[in-house]
């Protein structure tokens, strides 16, 4: 069926939990967007925005759209499970990357250690890279929470401008601490695409990340023709 989602891939995580990986086609010579969620356990946010995203858009299949969409909810169903920020390993998923920057310990922005694990060491990070050379994304829309900002790496800064413009999030260059190992740094700043990193606050109840999707919302659908 044209414009259906189907899940298209999936991963198995360290502790045996299904990692799900979506895609709607509208026509295969089209690029890509990705829209992906929970790197951290304890950041739930991005799931549930990308789960209303997917079914409005089987709700809606005739919206205007100049894409193929990939959904990737949650990176990290283990530590969605355990309610924590790293993998079942104690591992940050957002700093197990094989990039120029690596280091194998680092800290947030609060001070706590953060375990980097070796690069590309975790399930999950094999996957996501194993996903990314595959499909090609165009660009990239990472959903992260706490922060409630725009950041951005590679060439989005066009993007992570009209992302700022719909939410009314703070934009920033970078987050303000050292970040090695990142998602952002491998795809966008090494392979150069357009990445942002989507900060929203921290939702604790569906009403009040139904709140966030609303407030998000029409980035995602600006997206669907935006041109970067």
């Amino acid at each position: 069926m044209p414009n259906a989602i189907n899940k298209i891939r999936t991963a198995v995580s360290p502790q045996g939990r299904k990692i799900d990986f979506f895609e709607r086609v509208n026509d295969v010579k089209l690029p890509g967007i990705f829209f992906l969620g929970v790197f951290h356990g304890d950041e739930t946010e991005g799931e549930y925005a990308i789960g209303r995203f997917m079914r409005e858009l089987v709700e809606n299949p005739t919206v205007k759209c100049d894409y193929n969409l990939y959904f990737l909810p949650c990176l990290n169903p283990d530590g969605k499970a355990l309610k924590t920020r790293f993998n079942a390993n104690k591992v940050d998923l957002n700093r197990n990357y094989p990039t120029a920057n690596f280091k194998n310990e680092t800290q947030t922005l609060s001070y706590e250690k953060v375990k980097c694990g070796r690069p590309a060491s975790e399930t999950e990070t094999r996957f996501m890279m194993e996903l990314v050379e595959t499909y090609k994304p165009a660009m990239i829309i990472s959903i992260h929470s706490d922060l409630h900002l725009i950041d951005y790496d590679g060439p989005a800064e066009k993007l992570a401008q009209m992302y700022a413009e719909k939410t009314g999030y703070r934009l920033v260059e970078n987050v303000g601490y050292e970040t090695p190992g990142s998602f952002g740094t491998w795809a966008g700043i090494e392979k150069k695409i357009p990445l942002i990193t989507l900060e929203t606050w921290r939702g604790r109840t569906d009403e009040e990340k139904e709140k966030i999707w609303q407030e998000i919302r029409p980035a995602f659908y600006e997206t669907l023709t935006f041109k970067p």
